[in-house]
């Protein structure tokens, strides 16, 4: 990416705007740990070489002035202010004002100043990349310097993408804080792990000779619509699992025992082992699916108030809802996390991509996330010698991360691109995959 250029085009969309700022907030690939941020439990992400670039000015007038390099993306306007309205669904400045509200509400903003902003970006967007929430911290990067914040001194990176996570829900899904985070605290050569109980970053070498590989499946992972109820259809169930269980614990140990999401049945005041939390989830959920009216016989509530609470959110299920499969998820992929991690600090690849295999498994048929395309593309990858292959960010389309022996990447490029690209999905051009490199949080370039 030119910033130069970057800088010329905006001086000539906004002329009398003054010598623009920089920032460039990269994209991230999640090695292993899907659906399980919301529920407060490890992930192992990092940021990626690619980014977008936001070139901005602040102005006096209160206007938020937002144009995009990509013309797909339209120019829009809106007021800064204390409440501010969204735009409907799917519309690209929401998440600038997902941004600016999450921050004038956490940092009791009283005066409300504008910028004028012009985007570009050579990360793709919804591929499972975090495109969404990279716009989300590019935005507020962008606000705290009209602020006057300082990153890093005034208001901490971790603190920051804390605020981002919760921000983001203003534009309807109800994610957990691995995007921002990864996007924020990642470095260089390294993946890193994010706890959320208590909230901290630790790094994770990634060995030498191993090459990250992403492949876009060519179905759009959209967060809008349909799709947005497919998304918010995971946190909903794993809410609604939390209440079961409390149900259960009370009913067996008394009030005191309650938690909000399931990573507190390990790093909570329960403290639970493997062993424990394996007896109480099939204990609490002994059939493969449950109706709604059982669940609120548990709960001890109108099934009108279970609908209300809970199943709004997801697609109607008739069978019952497969709560038993989504929790052996969480169970599972929360182990996978941590010994990944061992594995890669243990220079051990060919296990890791072993965790690899097993999570993308899971994601289809515990989590019901993946596509035909998305299972077709991992198993491409693997019969063109991948280590491991999965899915990557929310599912329901988007890209696959896999690794590979570093010197096989230009024959696995070749085999998928016959046995996915143009045999599955009918796909004659260059194919849209790449290798990428752990690479560097989020930062100001001027």
């Amino acid at each position: 990416m030119n910033l130069d250029e970057l800088k010329q085009a905006f001086v000539a969309r906004y002329p009398g705007a003054g010598e623009p700022f920089v920032c460039r907030v990269p994209g991230r690939v999640n090695l292993m740990g899907e659906h399980l941020d919301y529920n407060g439990l490890p992930v192992l992400p990092m940021a990626i070489d690619r980014a977008i670039y936001l070139a901005f000015a602040p102005n006096r007038d209160g206007e938020f002035r937002l144009a995009n390099q990509n013309p797909a993306y339209p120019d829009v306007s809106f007021e800064n202010s204390a409440d501010i309205a969204p735009s409907p669904g799917g519309a690209w400045e929401n998440y600038a004002k997902a941004a600016v509200q999450g921050l004038n509400q956490s940092l009791s903003v009283e005066e409300y100043p504008g910028l004028d902003v012009l985007l570009d970006s050579d990360l793709p967007d919804s591929a499972g990349l975090s495109s969404s929430s990279a716009l989300v911290v590019g935005f507020g990067m962008a606000y705290l310097a009209a602020l006057g914040f300082t990153l890093g001194e005034d208001i901490p990176r971790l603190k920051l993408a804390g605020i981002l996570a919760g921000a983001e829900h203003y534009v309807g899904t109800a994610g957990g804080g691995m995007d921002q985070t990864a996007i924020l605290m990642g470095e260089a050569g390294s993946a890193i792990r994010i706890n959320f109980i208590p909230f901290q970053v630790d790094p994770v070498p990634l060995p030498d000779g191993v090459a990250v590989i992403v492949c876009d499946s060519l179905v759009k992972a959209t967060k809008t619509g349909d799709a947005q109820q497919r998304y918010n259809a995971g946190p909903a169930s794993c809410s609604l699992i939390a209440a079961l269980i409390n149900a259960h614990l009370q009913a067996e140990f008394g009030n005191e025992f309650e938690i909000e999401c399931l990573g507190e049945l390990w790093y909570g005041s329960l403290c639970f082992n493997r062993t424990e939390v394996k007896q109480l989830l099939d204990t609490v959920l002994p059939e493969a699916r449950i109706a709604p009216d059982k669940i609120a016989r548990r709960l001890n509530m109108p099934v009108a108030q279970v609908r209300e609470y809970w199943l709004d959110s997801m697609p109607d299920e008739p069978e019952g809802l497969p709560l038993q499969a989504r929790a052996r998820h969480v169970f599972n992929e929360y182990y996978r996390v941590m010994e990944g991690r061992d594995a890669l600090l243990a220079g051990d690849v060919t296990t890791f991509g072993r965790f690899m295999n097993a999570s993308q498994q899971s994601c289809a048929d515990d989590y019901g996330i993946s596509t035909p395309e998305l299972d077709a593309l991992c198993a491409a990858l693997r019969d063109a010698g991948c280590l491991g292959a999965r899915l990557t960010g929310a599912g329901f389309g988007g890209a696959v991360v896999a690794l590979a022996p570093a010197k096989e990447v230009d024959r696995v490029l070749r085999e998928i691109k016959e046995s996915y690209y143009r045999k599955v999905v009918k796909w004659e051009g260059a194919i849209p995959a790449f290798c990428t490199t752990a690479g560097a949080a989020a930062r100001y370039n001027s």
